[in-house]
């Protein structure tokens, strides 16, 4: 059977690492969480220059891509 993966952008903050995989995995029933890290990612996402947000985008697209998620 084919593994699932997801893709999750979220703080750096390792007590939250394991609270978003589980989430995903019960939500979105994937095998295998992808993390994207910043510190303060709400304030990346929500007020962050154009070249933080590419570089989470190429971040993703290298998760996605990877994973034949397309």
């Amino acid at each position: 059977m084919k593994k699932r993966f997801g893709t999750a952008l979220n703080c750096i903050d390792g007590r939250t690492q394991i609270p978003v995989i589980k989430w995903m995995k019960e939500n979105f029933h994937v095998d295998y969480v992808d993390l994207i890290t910043e510190p303060g990612m709400d304030k990346v996402l929500s007020q962050g220059k154009w070249i933080e947000m590419e570089r989470l985008r190429e971040k993703a697209m290298v998760s996605i891509t990877a994973h034949n998620l397309m």
